[in-house]
């Protein structure tokens, strides 16, 4: 069996921790804890989507938080807001509607946290957090779209 792809994972889950530090724990926390709950509230979904909406909604449980904490309130609320929903649609209907809307609201919050993560200086609080948001969102797309197609596939094979 070939370790590899395991070993790099975990370098780059150290350096991203080292790195971003107090910033990973929350997003991460609260993914655990959202694929605890699915497995446990939802023992029937597709073990694929369920992974791929735990990590949007420790990201959603992370970007409300940070919401509240700074006070934060009108059109910063929509970001949130479609995650929700989106989250909510894709545990409830896994399937290619709710991926390619979670996917359009990725791809433009990526685009758009990517902006300001090459603006900022290395070291700065909020470059740790977008590289942490950065992460999170690259990681639902990949997770969603691979729940997808493998379910797909799978359908056409049987």
């Amino acid at each position: 069996m070939n370790r590899a792809p395991a070993i790099v994972a975990a370098v780059i889950g150290l350096a991203v921790g080292a790195y971003a530090g107090f910033h990973l724990l929350i997003p991460l926390v609260a993914s655990a804890a959202a694929w605890w709950l699915g497995r446990t509230l939802l023992p029937r979904l597709d073990e694929r989507y369920l992974i791929a909406a735990a990590v949007q909604a420790g990201h959603l449980v992370w970007l409300a938080l940070g919401l509240v904490l700074l006070g934060i309130r009108g059109p910063a609320l929509l970001d949130p807001l479609i995650l929700l929903v989106g989250v909510a649609w894709l545990l409830a209907r896994p399937g290619l509607a709710p991926v390619v809307l979670l996917t359009l609201y990725q791809v433009v919050a990526l685009a758009l946290n990517a902006v300001t993560f090459v603006e900022l200086p290395a070291g700065h609080v909020l470059h740790k957090a977008l590289l942490v948001h950065l992460l999170w969102r690259l990681m639902a797309l990949v997770l969603m779209w691979r729940a997808y197609v493998r379910r797909a596939r799978a359908r056409c094979s049987s």
